[in-house]
């Protein structure tokens, strides 16, 4: 525990480790977690490194420094600029022509005024009225006439006001008519070449600038909308640079332009390379955090198995290498969509899916976050998982890289062009893809195998090529036992459609189901399926004697496939497919002969299905060899003979492991009576059918 005092307080600290007994330690839960963090954390690691090497630069530049060396481009760069597109903008603004309201009404009603002006000065001369009324112009034109105007204007002799109030009428309706903008004067207006003989008196001057006011008011709003929408109409301006070009010399002082190209070179100052480098690493720590959330939760049963996180890590491990080391100079013949096939062969189209975004999240600051890029490659993977379910060869996964090759060039080809235009960069890259897709599929295939091996995963074309039937290990099934072979085919018939109506693995069922009595091969002709009506052995031998012979065939299937290197996941079917069955009839015969005999010793080894698919097989290899007993096939016979068979060995515990809902037994118990009809052609019998059936039967005889 630390202590220490800080302005009269004592803070204690203590940092313990975390107390798990061995239970949690390894408990398949916390091994998950365990395992998540370090596959996260070497994510993380591998995406930081690509930013750390910036801050250990020799060089670096702000504003206004002076450049100690020749820079020249590492790579050729296209990039936005910024700069330039905003004094296309100031050029525009400087250059725009401002917009103005016409009011007509200014100049009539000011001409108006002049008017009514000169007729009360007249009025005056000719002593109608005493006064100058300077109310009135004031309450109704808003009009301040100086009482030294008047009084100018009043000095003129009558002759000399009527040609006065002639001409300046004259000139005012020229004035309004060429127009008055905001901001401007009548002077302005008369500099025009209708003016330029007019000579005017100083009074004159006085007169008309108060009856002038503009008749052209400033439409601010229609003014900037015109100018925004010239400026909306200007596209990102961008800038190329080849690699190897000289961009800025020895001594020449930095500036914001060029600064701007340092930048698009991935050349920073050292304080944007810190800023830059923490918040790649805010980034990742977050979405470190949302990935570890969602995959321990979604794929816990996958992470689980050491197998898969190890193909998974090493998938992520190469895939990273490459976009680490070449990504940015080789970005677009990177096959991504190979590291996305594999996860999908090994494990399945979701899980895939998943690791493919974070995948492509974690490269994406390794790629100097190239965001064409990231929306390329994350329509690919969403298109991609909308089709790999429906690959089920290897032309077809090479058929599938070429597909997604002409989507990227689509897409690319699409934001690229609307964004910068055609040029050689981007027809380069439009080669790089459609090589890249050529080679995913490839790759992924000369891949698979060795991660297969190595990982010992049961991947969806290992299943197939243990699907065919000219399998060495199947083959000797045919010749040897025919009758476990043709069991065995009826067995993954009805597994197979079961499977897949309760939404478990079909194929691996189907396949399981090929071999998992391939014991039976070391005495084929202890098993009644082929003995072809021949003699019994079982007759000759004790029951004790018979119990392990017929015990033995799981065992010495698994061992068989072990041999035949067959993948531990239908090893364990071959040991499940009877649990701890209890071979009732000859512990009964045993029984007879030794009243001391044990159950157990007539029990199968186990252990009892783990999975569902285990549990199918073990019920259908039950079902089929008791409905080829029942002398009468029909629908009631046969549903009748499958649930008894379900219960005994629900009551017998057997699927008490297998994950099974009541439902999931309802639907197989449905769909097994569907398939086994369908398998011995038997006809439903509707009410009305069966009296018929016998009065045609009377009539043959």
């Amino acid at each position: 525990m630390k202590k220490f005092n800080f302005l009269g307080f004592r803070f204690l600290f203590r940092v313990e480790r975390e107390n798990r007994d061995d239970v949690q330690v390894y408990s398949d839960t916390y091994q998950l977690k365990d395992r998540m963090v370090y596959f996260l954390v070497f994510l993380m690691i591998i995406s930081l490194s690509s930013q750390l090497g910036n801050i250990f630069q020799r060089n670096k530049y702000i504003d206004k420094d002076i450049i100690k060396e020749n820079i020249y481009a590492p790579r050729d760069v296209k990039y936005k600029d910024v700069l330039k597109r905003e004094a296309i903008i100031k050029d525009i603004v400087e250059e725009s022509e401002k917009k103005y309201i016409y009011l007509p009404e200014i100049g009539k009603k000011y001409s108006r005024s002049l008017n009514e002006f000169y007729d009360e000065i007249l009025q005056i001369k000719e002593k109608k009225i005493k006064n100058f009324d300077y109310d009135f112009f004031e309450e109704n034109y808003k009009l301040k006439i100086a009482p030294e105007i008047v009084d100018g204007v009043l000095d003129l002799s009558k002759r000399e006001i009527n040609s006065q109030r002639k001409d300046l009428m004259d000139i005012l309706d020229k004035v309004y008519s060429h127009g008055i903008r905001e901001g401007e004067t009548f002077i302005t207006t008369m500099a025009d070449k209708d003016f330029k003989d007019k000579e005017l008196s100083n009074i004159e001057f006085k007169v008309l600038d108060i009856f002038t006011f503009p008749n052209y008011v400033y439409d601010r709003e229609r003014t900037k909308f015109e100018i925004k929408k010239r400026v909306d109409g200007i596209e990102d301006q961008y800038t190329t640079v080849k690699a190897g070009e000289l961009v800025l010399k020895k001594g020449e002082l930095l500036n914001k332009e060029k600064i701007q190209v340092l930048n698009a070179l991935g050349i920073y100052s050292f304080a944007e390379t810190v800023l830059r480098f923490s918040v790649t690493g805010i980034y990742l720590i977050t979405v470190s955090v949302i990935a570890y959330n969602i995959v321990t939760t979604k794929f816990k049963k996958e992470l689980s198995n050491k197998n898969i996180y190890g193909a998974t890590f090493l998938v992520f491990a190469l895939l990273f290498f490459i976009f680490r080391f070449f990504g940015k100079d080789y970005l677009y013949l990177i096959p991504f969509e190979t590291g996305f096939f594999l996860l999908q062969i090994l494990v399945n189209s979701a899980y895939a899916f998943y690791f493919g975004i974070i995948a492509l999240i974690y490269i994406t600051p390794m790629i100097n976050y190239d965001m064409v890029y990231f929306v390329i490659t994350l329509l690919t993977i969403l298109f991609a998982t909308r089709f790999l379910g429906s690959v089920k060869t290897r032309v077809q996964f090479i058929n599938l890289g070429i597909q997604l090759a002409i989507v990227k060039l689509i897409i690319y080809f699409s934001i690229t062009f609307l964004t910068f235009g055609v040029s050689e960069t981007v027809l380069l890259d439009s080669t790089k893809i459609i090589l890249a897709g050529i080679f995913s599929g490839v790759l992924t295939l000369a891949i698979v195998p060795y991660l297969e091996r190595s990982f010992n995963i049961l991947s969806s074309f290992k299943l197939l090529e243990l699907g065919d039937l000219s399998n060495p290990l199947l083959r000797d099934l045919s010749v040897k036992t025919p009758g476990t072979f043709y069991h065995s085919m009826m067995v993954a018939a009805v597994s197979e459609a079961a499977a897949e109506a309760i939404g478990a693995d079909p194929i691996f069922t189907r396949v399981a189901s090929y071999y998992h009595d391939i014991g039976k091969m070391k005495r084929p002709k202890f098993y009644v399926e082929n003995q072809e009506g021949g003699e019994n052995p079982h007759d000759k031998i004790s029951p004790f004697l018979s119990a392990l012979v017929i015990l033995a065939h799981t065992k010495d299937g698994f061992e068989m496939a072990k041999k035949y290197k067959v993948p531990r996941e239908i090893r364990d079917i071959m040991l499940e497919h009877h649990g701890t069955t209890f071979l009732a009839y000859f512990y009964n015969k045993a029984k007879s002969l030794d009243e001391n005999v044990r159950e157990d010793d007539f029990r199968y080894s186990g252990p009892k299905p783990k999975t569902k698919e285990s549990a199918i097989i073990m019920l259908a290899d039950s079902i089929e060899a008791a409905v080829r007993s029942i002398e009468h096939k029909t629908y009631n016979n046969i549903e009748e003979m499958i649930r008894k068979i379900i219960f005994n060995k629900l009551e017998d515990g057997q699927l008490k492991d297998a994950d099974l809902t009541f439902k999931d037994i309802e639907t197989i118990i449905k769909v097994f009576t569907k398939t086994i009809i369908g398998i011995h052609h038997v006809r439903i019998k509707y009410p009305g059918q069966e009296k018929e059936s016998e009065e045609n039967k009377t009539d043959e005889n």
